[in-house]
């Protein structure tokens, strides 16, 4: 079985904020979708610096 490394975890988190993102854009919920994008894409960045 093969272990998950922290900058694939970083990857999978982020995906999941993201589509949590576009599900609370489009339930207009405006202000927590955003909130998620910019924590997504901070998650993102941070899995870039790992590898």
């Amino acid at each position: 079985m093969k272990k998950i490394s922290k900058k694939n975890c970083y990857q999978i988190v982020s995906n999941f904020t993201f589509c949590g993102a576009i599900l609370a854009v489009l339930n207009k919920e405006i202000i927590f979708g955003y909130t998620l994008i910019i924590l997504g894409y901070c998650l993102l960045r941070k899995s870039d610096l790992e590898g």
